[in-house]
């Protein structure tokens, strides 16, 4: 899996309100852990992503302000939640 792989197909992968998207990055961005749940979503196997960047799974329409909020969160050493309304 490349960074290069993330391309948009416009088909909604839904999943359960009580799924939580889960994964863990070191300070330098490399994927260290995901959940089952990402895993189904990206479609791609936990071995196919850990050590990579985590970029590798970001939706190309992701903005980037959004990370610099995450990693603020991350040094600050936060966790960041989003809950379903």
């Amino acid at each position: 899996m490349s960074k290069n792989n993330v391309k948009p197909t416009d088909v909604e992968n839904p999943f359960s309100v009580n799924d939580i998207i889960v994964s863990k990055t070191n300070l330098k961005g490399a994927i260290t852990y995901v959940n089952d749940v990402i895993c189904t979503l990206a479609e791609a196997d936990e071995s196919e992503m850990i050590g990579h960047q985590h970029n590798i799974i970001r939706h190309p329409d992701m903005p980037r302000s959004i990370f610099q909020l995450l990693w603020q969160q991350i040094k600050a050493k936060k966790e960041i939640f989003q809950k379903n309304a």
